[in-house]
């Protein structure tokens, strides 16, 4: 029988007893998945896993969505994406390792965005390089009245490395930059909890807004939503695999590690569901400036 063992933080919770390379039993999966709503992230460790073998994992949590960033697929699972910091002559990388650094969650420039995310360690550093997890369900829950009051019932446009154009070189046309509408507050499509789901790398505005008021609207939000009571962080080591909550949760990699010494994983996406009705989108879209 599986073990689920909650972190003594906001967030987080190891398995034991499970292999992520066999089937899973349907006993099982139901627990994990309520545990990865009310933990939001697992930890899985110390079972090495072939770019084949996370996709058949990842497939027990949802349909798998492709990542629209060509330049670091896997080259014979398209469904994997490579996250590394070096090249294949062992050179830094800055753009690989500039990547998922800032806090931000995954796909939201996407009118479906993910649901959740896999990664698996098959690298890491002699020190550093964690990835810090951030409690939006906590962080909505704990805001002050007037602030929430400011920002629940909104929307927002995000766009791929959003207001500050974050992710310059990722993609192949840099003119076709994605961007989809998301309330800035979202309900948990399971649980029906309110989390923050703005966040400071893919968000451009706040729909309806001068340029200057959503700016600073969104900037308090976020210095409230980056408050340590609100953050936990994963320590990596190789073979594991971490799974972690899109919908309700913000994350970021850390760059505080050698820049020289090897930090590579392999990670798949999670497909999730609309978060606006084709009718609201249009309607809003007329707001966009």
């Amino acid at each position: 029988m599986i073990k689920i063992i909650p972190t003594d933080g906001p967030m987080g919770a190891e398995v034991l007893g499970l292999d992520p390379r066999l089937p899973i039993q349907a006993d099982d999966l139901t627990r994990l998945n309520a545990a990865f709503v009310d933990r939001q992230v697992l930890l899985f460790r110390d079972a090495p896993l072939s770019a084949q073998q996370l996709v058949q994992f990842s497939r027990n949590f949802g349909e798998l969505q492709t990542h629209i960033a060509k330049r670091y697929q896997h080259p014979e699972v398209p469904e994997v994406v490579l996250n590394t910091n070096l090249d294949d002559q062992g050179n830094y990388d800055k753009l690989g390792a500039d990547r998922g650094v800032g806090w931000h969650s995954d796909l939201p420039y996407q009118q479906v965005p993910a649901k959740a995310t896999l990664l698996h360690a098959t690298a890491v550093p002699s020190s550093g390089g964690n990835t810090a997890f951030a409690n939006m369900v906590m962080a909505y829950e704990a805001m002050p009245a007037t602030l929430k009051a400011r920002i629940d019932g909104k929307f927002s446009l995000f766009k791929l490395g959003g207001r500050h154009q974050l992710t310059q070189g990722v993609l192949q046309d840099p003119s076709k930059v994605p961007r989809a509408i998301h309330p800035a507050i979202r309900t948990h499509p399971e649980t029906g909890r309110k989390s923050v789901y703005i966040n400071p790398y893919h968000t451009d505005s706040i729909i309806g807004l001068s340029r200057s008021d959503s700016d600073a609207l969104l900037d308090e939000v976020f210095d409230w939503c980056m408050r340590p009571e609100f953050q936990w962080q994963q320590v990596w080591r190789v073979a594991d695999t971490v799974i972690w909550e899109n919908r309700s949760a913000w994350h970021s990699g850390q760059q505080d590690y050698p820049p020289l010494e090897a930090r590579r994983f392999l990670r798949t996406t999670i497909r999730g569901t609309p978060t606006v009705e084709e009718p609201m989108l249009a309607q809003l879209a007329t707001q966009i400036h």
